[in-house]
C-alpha cells in the first residue's frame, strides 16, 4: 500500500466525479427527496384522536364526564356498539383505540357507594391516545361518585392482527423518511457513482496505465475513500437542509459509516461486472433496489418469515441502528449484534473483491 499514490488517484477521482452528471444525479436525487420528506412532514403535533367504542346496558352520564376529564387535550369520537361483544370485536379488527363497557344502573350504584364493574378494552400494544382515555376514565367516575376507588375498573388487553405503528409515535414521520433518504443516498453512491467511477476507468482503459504506477488494492482503497467521502459529504447536506439532528449522533455516525463501507465494497464488486458504465447505469437501479429494499421496512408489519431474512442483511441493521440514534432510548436494541451483522458483511465485500482483484492480477 502507497500512501502518496493513493492520495493522488482520490484526488483525481473526486475531480472527475464531480464533473460526471450521472454521479451528480446519484447524489443529488435522495438529497432531492429528503427535502421533499421535509416538507411533506413537519414537527407539529396535532391534537391526539381517539376513538372510544362503548356500550351501556342503560342510561349513563359516564361518556360525558369522561369528555369533560379529557379536556381539549385529546379528541373523542365515540362509536356505540349494540352489545359488549361488538366493543370485543371493533378492538379485535383494531377500529377503536379503547373500548368500554358499563353495567346496568351503573350511575345508580356510583351515587349509593356501590362499586360496580366497568369493563375496559384496551390493544394488547398500547397506542396513546387509548391510553390517555383510559386515565381518564377514573377522575371522570370520581367526578361522578365524589368518593374514592368508586369502581373496580377491569381492563383486558385484545390481541390485533394489525402490528402497532408506535415507531411512527417515536421518532415522528419527518424523521422516520429523511432518514431513509439518508441510507438511499448511501445506496446510491455506493452502488452506482462508486461502479460508475471504476467502470470508467476499464472503459476508457485508463486502468491498465494506473496498474503500472499503483496496485490494485491501492486503486481500490481510493475509490472507497471517495466514495465515503461524497458519502459523509452528502448525508451531512441533507441533515443540515432537513434540520434533521440525532439525538445520539455518535451512533447514527458509526451505523452510517459502517453502512457505507459495505456497501461501498460490494459496489466496486459490482463495478467489475459491466464492461461500460452505460450498462451500469441501465442495470445499477435493479441492482440497487432490493440491496436498500430492506431499510424502508424496519418498523413496519411484515410477515415473520420475511423479517427473519431481513435481520440477516445489513441495510436492515444499519436502519435498525439509525433509527434508534434518533432517540434517546432504543427501540430496537442489540445495537451490538447489529453491528456484528454490518461488520461479517463487510468483511465478505473485501474478501471477495481481493480474491477478483487477485486473480485479474494473476
Amino acid at each position: 500500500m502507497h500512501p502518496r499514490m493513493i492520495q493522488s488517484i482520490f484526488k483525481k477521482d473526486l475531480k472527475d466525479a464531480i464533473r460526471d452528471s450521472r454521479v451528480l444525479v446519484a447524489i443529488l436525487v435522495p438529497i432531492a427527496i429528503g427535502v421533499l420528506y421535509n416538507f411533506m412532514f413537519n414537527d407539529t403535533t396535532p391534537t391526539p384522536s381517539a376513538t372510544v367504542a362503548w356500550y351501556a346496558d342503560g342510561a349513563t352520564r359516564l361518556l360525558d364526564t369522561i369528555q369533560t376529564a379529557s379536556g381539549d387535550s385529546v379528541k373523542l369520537t365515540f362509536d356505540q356498539k349494540p352489545s359488549a361483544d361488538a366493543v370485543r370485536t371493533t378492538m379485535e379488527d383494531k377500529d377503536a383505540d379503547i373500548g368500554i363497557v358499563v353495567p346496568a344502573n351503573f350511575d345508580a350504584q356510583i351515587a349509593q357507594g356501590a362499586t360496580p364493574r366497568l369493563t375496559v378494552f384496551l390493544p394488547e400494544t398500547s397506542n396513546f391516545a387509548g391510553n390517555y382515555v383510559a386515565a381518564a376514565i377514573d377522575p371522570a367516575i370520581r367526578g361522578m361518585a365524589g368518593q374514592q376507588d368508586p369502581a373496580r375498573i377491569e381492563v383486558s388487553r385484545v390481541a390485533s392482527d394489525t402490528a402497532s405503528d408506535a415507531i411512527f409515535d417515536q421518532v415522528g414521520l419527518r424523521r422516520y423518511f429523511v432518514l431513509f433518504a439518508v441510507i438511499l443516498e448511501i445506496g446510491m453512491i455506493a452502488m452506482l457513482a462508486v461502479p460508475i467511477i471504476l467502470t470508467e476507468e476499464v472503459e476508457k482503459r485508463t486502468m491498465e496505465a494506473l496498474v503500472l504506477v499503483a496496485s490494485y488494492v491501492d486503486i481500490v482503497i481510493a475509490k472507497a475513500l471517495v466514495g465515503l467521502a461524497y458519502s459523509v459529504v452528502a448525508t451531512v447536506l441533507l441533515l443540515a437542509v432537513t434540520r434533521v439532528v440525532p439525538e445520539r449522533m455518535v451512533l447514527f455516525a458509526l451505523a452510517a459509516l459502517a453502512l457505507g463501507i459495505t456497501m461501498i465494497g460490494f459496489g466496486l464488486l459490482l463495478g467489475g461486472l459491466f464492461k461500460s458504465a452505460n450498462q451500469l447505469n441501465t442495470w445499477g437501479g435493479v441492482v440497487l433496489l432490493p440491496v436498500v429494499a430492506p431499510a424502508f421496512v424496519v418498523g413496519l408489519p411484515i410477515p415473520g418469515w420475511l423479517q427473519t431474512i431481513f435481520d440477516f442483511l445489513p441495510t436492515s441493521q444499519a436502519a435498525r441502528v439509525m433509527l434508534d440514534s434518533m432517540m434517546n432510548q432504543s427501540y430496537f436494541g442489540q445495537t451490538w449484534l447489529s453491528f456484528i451483522v454490518i461488520i461479517i458483511w463487510a468483511l465478505a465485500a473485501y474478501a471477495l473483491l481481493v480474491y477478483r482483484l487477485a486473480h485479474r492480477e494473476a
